[in-house]
């Protein structure tokens, strides 16, 4: 139930996890109309996935660093530009995923 919990805080709070989720909602409307091989549908969801996951590992690394440093500090906006950082690798990663498999089933 605490996960359900947090899953709603971060629907309800995070506008970037929404986002995101918008994002694997895509890649499932997607994948109902290309209908790609299994293989390539794992890759997909994963990938969408991964992105959710590193978001609310970054949503949860601010909030604790809010939380023990409320106070502006250089040390404190360095670590919440890593886990943000984190973030982008993983949209890339996603991107290059569909990059790669949507190609064929458009053109």
């Amino acid at each position: 139930m605490h996960a359900f919990n947090g899953l709603f805080f971060l629907m309800r709070g995070e506008r970037n996890f929404l986002i995101e989720l918008g994002g694997l909602l895509a890649n499932l409307l997607f994948i109902g109309f290309f209908r790609p091989q299994p293989i390539e549908v794992a890759l997909l969801i994963a990938s969408a996935l991964m992105v959710l996951v590193a978001e609310a590992l970054n949503t949860c690394i601010e909030k604790i660093c809010d939380l023990v440093h409320p106070e502006f500090d250089p040390r404190v906006g360095k670590i919440k530009d890593m886990a943000s950082g984190a973030v982008s690798l993983a949209v890339f990663a996603a991107l290059i995923v569909a990059a790669i498999i949507y190609p064929k089933y458009i053109f």
